[in-house]
């Protein structure tokens, strides 16, 4: 998006990874510069549960959600060898066999945890039928599916197409309010009985240090939604599996502010603020 941006803005765009301290790095330079539309942040759902679980000094309202770029559906894999088919076999095997299966994610409190733990509700799994065992990253949590090391897994349709393909893994249900192209032929939890959330998305977008004009934010919102509509982009994010879905600032604030509700109720009845 950078280079995009540089012709449309005629700036200049350096790119800084801030790794670390589980996004504190980045979100500690987002929030300690100054709001000129000179300094902005990629984000996804992880800042909001770090907010919630991790941080007492960053909040939602600690940054200016300037735009909201795709969302990501959760989709629950199982290793091949698993011997059920469906959404339905899965809930039967588990609670048949409380405690021999586990499933995997990110990071708790990550939308992979979350996601899980909506979907073991509505379906009557208990904390002792199947532990949750969470890794840095999404990579390494498919890579334990894929190895049957871990059995189940939440993770999202681009990093798990692959492995679909290649006969590992399969897809036995879609955290969405419709199923994904990626796979047409796999129910969302909803059309498989299940009451789950679908509003519970991963997302991407833009976030800034709070404070930023109104009139200086209005011009990077229509900077960014021009960059959507590139071709280039487009065909990345169709490569990605990803679904478009560009928010302005009103609207990407308002999905933030459900997002951060969701994850609080599932922050505290995890014990994850203790």
């Amino acid at each position: 998006m950078a280079s995009e941006l540089e012709q449309i803005l005629g700036q200049p765009f350096v790119v800084e990874n801030r790794p670390g301290g589980q996004t504190g790095v980045q979100l500690a330079a987002i929030t300690g510069a100054e709001p000129d539309g000179y300094t902005i942040g990629s984000t996804t759902a992880t800042h909001i549960a770090v907010m919630n679980a991790i941080f007492d000094e960053y909040s939602i309202d600690s940054v200016d959600w300037i735009a909201g770029l795709v969302t990501d559906p959760r989709v629950l894999v199982v290793h091949d060898d698993i011997p059920f088919d469906s959404l339905e076999g899965l809930v039967e095997e588990v609670k048949a066999n409380p405690g021999k299966y586990s499933v995997s994610g990110t990071v708790d409190g990550s939308t992979g945890h979350i996601a899980w733990a909506m979907f073991a509700e509505a379906a009557g799994i208990g904390e002792d039928d199947v532990r949750y065992v969470p890794y840095d990253s999404q990579g390494d949590s498919v890579t334990a599916n894929v190895g049957g090391h871990v059995p189940i897994g939440m993770a999202w349709p681009g990093i798990t197409r692959d492995h679909v393909e290649a006969g590992n893994l399969r897809v036995l249900g879609v955290l969405s309010d419709e199923r994904v192209s990626v796979y047409p032929d796999v129910p969302t939890f909803t059309e498989a009985g299940y009451d789950v959330d679908p509003s519970w998305q991963q997302f991407r977008g833009i976030i800034g240090p709070k404070g930023i004009p109104e009139e200086i934010k209005a011009k990077l919102v229509d900077a960014l939604e021009q960059v959507t509509q590139t071709e280039e982009y487009q065909n990345y994010i169709n490569n990605s599996d990803l679904t478009d879905r560009f928010m302005d600032s009103e609207e990407f604030t308002e999905f933030v502010k459900r997002q951060d509700g969701i994850v609080a109720n599932w922050v505290k009845r995890l014990n994850l603020d203790e």
